[in-house]
């Protein structure tokens, strides 16, 4: 599959899992590739990706380790071992997102590969904890510019797209894997800026240049699309995905909001979680319990003015929450809830179990 990048003597193509790209005449390239990483002249970038479960390949990669795979990858592809910057991911090439334009009298070509399997938040301990996944989400996002970039330039390059994937990210509510906080990445995002030399020099591409308003607008785009099509979602996914996402099975919210009295032994239990289900799938109730996670995070993180009390008139928040969960759906869909493990499971905080208790109460009570 070969795709068009818009300037002239660089060649784009998926060939074997593999998304290379390849420059006639050497590339000034700034990455934190696993392969060549760093400043570097090179004429190709390679995007690998790596296949899932066991195998040779897959084998080789575990004893070797990256960097000598990715070698034996580029020997594989006849491309010339110093000269070319390698990178890897679980996301599959045929997603790979491709988006070019003029800009001035440069050329501007963004491409994204991305998985968000394991969502991260910057400045959590995640570390620690990575051991035990099983696969490992990646966006990669290459951009390469016809034009005669300073390094500090491509360093503002980097900048922007990072800003600019961060967006993407918030835009999706995409959660951390360990602590359900609103993501800034995964584990092991890579970010390669190459550019031609060509023309006059560029000094800036941050969000107040064209370059830099392209650059974000590009990545933006690509990191959503990418995400959507490998990850399966979509912005408007149901509100029990969302719950799931922040650590919240449905089995926990039952376990919180009836305090601990309703367990999967209880044997209404299986009736109860359905009603509530469908209750929750109601765009009203979800649009409700939405409001009341954010409020809950705003309050966790300090952004609520200090003169507002903690606390609204009970009688008044309970008419509201009353009314609004008097709302049901007239179709069931059956969700998965097993994106958190039980010792993982969050807390609910005090406006979100305010309103699910009034929520439970309404589902108990039609089943009663």
């Amino acid at each position: 599959m070969t795709m068009k990048t818009g300037i002239k003597d660089i060649d784009a193509e998926v060939k074997n899992q593999t998304l290379v790209i390849r420059s006639k005449n050497p590339l000034r390239i700034l990455s934190s590739a696993l392969l060549n990483g760093g400043l570097v002249e090179a004429n190709g970038i390679i995007n690998v990706q790596v296949p899932e479960g066991s195998g040779s390949d897959i084998d080789d990669m575990h004893w070797s380790g990256p960097e000598v795979f990715l070698k034996k990858k580029v020997k594989s592809l006849h491309l010339p071992n110093d000269k070319i910057v390698g990178l890897m991911t679980a996301a599959h090439m045929k997603n790979v997102q491709v988006q070019n334009e003029k800009c001035g009298d440069a050329t501007l070509t963004v491409f994204v590969t991305a998985g968000a399997t394991v969502a991260v938040t910057a400045g959590e301990p995640a570390a620690s904890k990575s051991a035990l996944l099983e696969r490992i989400g990646t966006i990669n996002i290459i951009i390469l510019v016809d034009g005669n970039l300073t390094d500090g330039c491509m360093v503002e390059v980097v900048k922007t797209a990072t800003e600019a994937k961060t967006v993407a990210i918030r835009e999706l509510d995409i959660r951390s894997r360990f602590s359900g906080d609103l993501a800034s990445g995964t584990l092991t995002d890579s970010v390669v800026v190459g550019c031609t030399k060509k023309g006059e020099v560029i000094r800036y591409a941050g969000t107040f240049t064209i370059l830099g308003e392209l650059i974000g607008k590009f990545v933006r785009e690509g990191v959503k699309t990418a995400i959507c099509k490998q990850e399966n979602i979509a912005p408007d996914r149901p509100l029990v995905e969302r719950l799931a996402d922040r650590c919240l099975s449905l089995e926990s919210i039952v376990s919180q909001v009836s305090d601990g009295k309703i367990t999967k032994e209880t044997p209404a239990y299986l009736q109860l979680r359905k009603r509530l289900e469908l209750t929750l799938s109601d765009p009203k109730i979800a649009t409700l319990v939405i409001a009341s996670l954010r409020i809950d995070e705003d309050l966790a993180k300090g952004l609520i003015p200090k003169k507002t009390p903690n606390r609204v008139n009970q009688t008044l928040f309970e008419e509201i929450v009353k009314s609004a969960s008097k709302y049901s759906s007239n179709h069931f869909k059956e969700f998965s809830f097993n994106k958190a493990k039980p010792e993982d499971e969050a807390q609910l905080g005090t406006f979100t179990k305010s309103v699910l208790k009034a929520i439970f109460k309404e589902a108990h009570l039609n089943i009663s």
